[in-house]
């Protein structure tokens, strides 16, 4: 890899350690207001299939050592959409969104704008654009291919469970 996507591999890792800070801290709150947690097994093995997904790509683009090229760029500007996405998902859901299921005895339903255009945001505006730009930018094709559907599976997973959970709290969602 060049230094350039090192960078860029060190900006990524660091957005996701301050998404991990803001996740936890809202988890303590969350947990001392009583909310439930749901589906753990899914998150663990979502949250090892991220990181799995990342060191899988970085790997691959060690050893590829594929040039810088408009794919880097493209994929550079993907992930960094999906990143402000995820602001706008934190910035809604406030103290209620963590990288786990959780369900809080005051949970409301958020209708902003990001929830008009997709139910789950969270998912498909920010993790799997994410992956996909990541693993663009490091030219990553052998993960790309392999990874997505592994990692698609589980989050079909846990996008089942959270409507579970959201039907059985709230009846008219």
């Amino acid at each position: 890899m060049t230094d350039f996507l090192y960078g860029f591999v060190a900006i990524a890792i660091i957005a996701r350690l301050v998404s991990l800070a803001i996740s936890k801290r809202n988890e303590a709150r969350l947990r001392a207001a009583g909310a439930t947690e749901y589906d753990v097994a899914t998150t663990r093995i979502l949250t090892i299939a991220h990181v799995g997904f990342y060191v899988a790509c970085m790997i691959e683009s060690e050893f590829r050592a594929a040039p810088i090229s408009t794919m880097t760029y493209a994929g550079i500007a993907i992930w960094t959409v999906s990143i402000i996405m995820l602001a706008g998902v934190i910035a809604t859901l406030r103290d209620l969104w963590t990288v786990k299921l959780f369900i809080s005895p005051n949970h409301e339903i958020r209708t902003s704008i990001l929830y008009k255009i997709c139910k789950h945001p969270n998912y498909f505006l920010n993790i799997a654009p994410e992956l996909i730009g990541f693993g663009l930018a490091l030219q990553a094709w052998g993960t790309l291919i392999v990874g997505l559907p592994v990692y698609a599976a589980i989050l079909w997973r846990r996008i089942r469970a959270e409507e579970a959970a959201m039907k059985a709290t709230f009846p008219a969602y």
